[in-house]
């Protein structure tokens, strides 16, 4: 609950009460008091020491307040020009010769009105209410009948023979000044919070914390500098830094002006990386924050770091000899990759989704010199814009509400001394290409929050399933940051364009399901087999092995036919392609089976080069495929499975 004190003179007080009662039902407290000039510090002072929240006050009893030693906010009850024209009118009914006592925060009102009325009278500003008895005598003798002002005039006024007429305050004056006490109110008791949270945070901090004011004086010297100092924090609070630690070099930050200074110092023999950081308001160097760490249990933090990075799983398991495929395309983009895995620039691939750039990713990076390094892998895609860059950058301790308080390393920390693969770059935000642009620049990074620079040794790949090159010309990727990634440029082929590594593709998915469904690998038709490598794969690899994976756990028999699989799993738009289209797909064999002694080894040999597709077989036979089924009948050969 918010509580108010109202602080008022005897001549709006019942309207003030009446207010008050208006928020009796609410979270919202109003206390109203009748004060003197006298009594005014007294009763503040006294209901400060109840935990009031603000004070409301008007005249020359708010302004007063506002020069004593009150700690509470002294919010005023406005006086408006509605407020002084009534109080003219009144005084235009008893005379003409007027005259208004004005203190500061009454100026604006009383020329406004003059302006509106277009007549002028007596204005007479006072600073202070020492000064209205003798402003008054001075009006006496001038002529003037009515005085107009605050509740201060109207003793004086009598003594001098003066029609007072004070000032009254509107319910609406009074409810705005209740409105602006509960506004300042919330938001001290939100600082208060914050206060306390920032306390917690620098009493808890692992490095020493000093505050230092622009006069050099220590305001805050918590518990870590007080073991690393060797210092007692009640000793150390209110002393001169320049003479309990000049060792420190923070009279270099004040001389000098610069932006941070970050030096090693020996202190009590131990050595101590200290960072000194100025806070500046309007280019003035108002306080110093001086960080402290004990520089060996640096070392031994970061050597911890590293060996937490070997065991966090973040490691390649792909290498080249696990690619599958016999394609020249599929080996010619292997015998780039290796060249690009002998040097430590950066590499951006692009391809579809599904062609497997993660799988060419991690190849490179065990065949390079970092292959024992981390290799962390972060598709940009996955993360929230907000989390994306605490994910890669990580953040400083207390830099945003639920952050760990010990901070976070970020993935380029944790990358260090090896690769750090950006999956589906195209989908980074403009803000944090900036900052990945500056990271490529000067091998540095930055914690959220933070203000250190860290040096990276990091390898960086980078993968997209869009053309980024494209993407620059639509103003949808920076184009400096393009150009840096681009410096080794490998092209993912999709798997329509290279469909000759289809079966031996799905002869490796078989094998793996086989063990891991504990089935039996099946043998595909040759027809199937032309029918599957027709479709179009636009999900590319992975695609095909979703499918390889649901025709081993549906289908039942051993042999998979057209029939099986045709208009069931996927759609061949084009025409079922025939015995000259395969010799597209397939190389025809160069073996001479001629020389081949024995017809059934002969044909069980052609069969085998052919992956055992019979249309294949047949050509490369010369025979038809009814002939090469009889045969095959004859000798009791099986069609070779794809292994």
């Amino acid at each position: 609950m918010i509580r108010l004190l109202m602080m008022v003179a005897d001549g709006i007080y019942d309207l003030a009460c009446k207010v008050a009662l208006e928020y009796k039902k609410t979270d919202l407290h109003i206390e109203v008091v009748k004060v003197s000039m006298d009594t005014r510090y007294d009763l503040a002072k006294e209901y400060e020491n109840k935990r009031y929240n603000a004070i409301i006050a008007r005249g020359g009893i708010q302004l007063l307040l506002n020069k004593s030693d009150i700690n509470l906010p002294i919010i005023p009850i406005p006086i408006s020009v509605i407020d002084v024209f009534d109080a003219v009118q009144k005084g235009l009914l008893i005379d003409k010769n007027i005259a208004i006592i004005a203190f500061d925060n009454m100026i604006v009102p009383c020329e406004s009105l003059m302006r509106i009325m277009n007549k002028e009278f007596r204005f007479v500003v006072v600073k202070s209410e020492d000064e209205i008895e003798d402003k008054i005598k001075q009006l006496a003798s001038a002529g003037i009948k009515v005085v107009i002002g605050g509740g201060t005039i109207s003793k004086p006024s009598y003594e001098y023979g003066l029609t007072p007429i004070v000032l009254q305050s509107s319910r609406e004056s009074i409810i705005s000044a209740v409105s602006e006490g509960v506004r300042v109110s919330i938001a001290t008791i939100e600082e208060k919070n914050k206060l306390q949270r920032l306390r917690a945070i620098v009493e808890n901090s692992n490095d020493g914390i000093i505050s230092v004011n622009k006069h050099g004086i220590i305001k805050i010297f918590n518990a870590m500098a007080e073991k690393l100092l060797k210092k007692n924090a009640d000793e150390i609070i209110g002393k001169s830094v320049f003479s309990e630690f000049d060792e420190l070099n923070i009279k270099d930050i004040f001389i000098n002006e610069a932006s941070e200074l970050e030096i090693i110092k020996e202190v009590n023999q131990v050595k101590l990386l200290v960072s000194n950081i100025p806070v500046k308001v309007n280019d003035e160097i108002m306080d110093v924050i001086t960080i402290l760490q004990d520089v060996n249990k640096l070392k031994e933090t970061e050597e911890k770091i590293r060996r937490e990075i070997m065991s966090t799983g973040f490691y390649a398991k792909y290498k080249f000899d696990d690619i599958v495929g016999n394609s020249n395309i599929s080996k010619e983009m292997i015998r780039i990759a290796k060249d690009y895995a002998a040097v430590n620039s950066t590499v951006l691939i692009e391809g579809e989704t599904g062609t497997g750039k993660e799988v060419i990713a991690q190849s490179i990076h065990n065949y390079s010199e970092v292959s024992n390094g981390p290799f962390v892998a972060v598709n940009c895609a996955a993360f929230p814009e907000n989390l994306l860059e605490s994910e890669l950058f990580g953040y400083a301790p207390g830099s945003f509400t639920g952050a760990d308080r010990k901070g976070k390393r970020g993935l380029f920390e944790l990358a260090h001394g090896g690769t750090i693969f950006l999956d589906e770059i195209c989908e980074m935000n403009p803000m944090l290409q900036g900052r990945l642009l500056r990271v490529l620049q000067e091998k540095n990074v930055m914690r959220v929050g933070d203000n250190k620079l860290m040096p990276i040794n990091v390898r960086v790949i980078a993968a997209s399933n869009k053309d980024l090159k494209q993407l620059t010309l639509k103003n949808k990727f920076r184009e400096d940051l393009y150009y840096r990634l681009n410096v080794l440029k490998i092209d993912m082929p999709p798997l329509r364009q290279k469909v000759e590594d289809i079966p031996e593709l799905i002869n490796e998915f078989m094998r793996e399901f086989s063990q891991r469904l504990n089935k039996s690998i099946l043998t595909i038709e040759s027809d199937a087999m032309v029918h599957i490598m027709s479709y179009d794969w636009p999900g590319n690899i992975r695609e095909l092995k979703n499918f390889v994976e649901r025709i081993m756990v549906i289908h039942k028999k051993k042999v998979l036919e057209l029939s099986d699989i045709k208009d069931k799993y996927f759609s061949v738009e084009q025409p079922f392609i025939g015995v000259e289209q395969i010799n597209v797909l397939h190389k025809s064999n160069e073996i001479d089976y001629s020389k081949i002694s024995g017809e059934k080894e002969k044909i069980e040999r052609c069969l085998r080069d052919n992956k055992g597709i019979i249309l294949l077989t047949a050509k490369t036979l010369g025979i038809s495929r009814s002939t090469l089924w009889r045969k095959m009948k004859k000798y009791n050969i099986a069609n070779v499975e794809l292994y």
